[in-house]
């Protein structure tokens, strides 16, 4: 079996949105190329692994971003899309949304306190 493992991609709007001003758009283009020739040498990917950090800031914009990405990623590379397998990292929350839903912090224990 063949995983790629990935993270902190960080897509980041609004940057990610456009790729003339999205500043690593050029890493991701870089790493893709990487890739396809990895699989050329070797065979498909079976799953891809990413883990944490696909977003900045946690806006649905870098999400939506990110899965196009992800998907054309898994497809040049010989990957089903159901081989794609994702794990939030700390930028993948939304903190504003956070602050406002009563009683997250109490919820979320040691991950929302300083000094765990």
């Amino acid at each position: 079996m063949r995983l790629l493992h990935l993270s902190d991609i960080h897509f980041r709007s609004p940057d990610c949105e456009n790729p003339t001003t999205d500043i690593n758009q050029p890493y991701r283009t870089h790493l893709v190329q990487d890739v396809v020739e990895l699989c050329r040498a070797g065979g498909r990917v079976d799953a891809i692994l990413v883990g944490g950090d696909i977003a900045y800031k946690g806006a649905p914009e870098e999400y939506k971003v990110a899965r196009a990405w992800l998907l054309d990623l898994a497809h040049q590379c010989g990957c089903d899309p159901d081989g794609i397998y994702v794990v939030p990292g700390n930028h993948d929350v939304d903190r504003g949304v956070c602050g406002r839903v009563a009683g997250y912090r109490e919820r979320a224990g040691c991950h929302c306190r300083s000094g765990c």
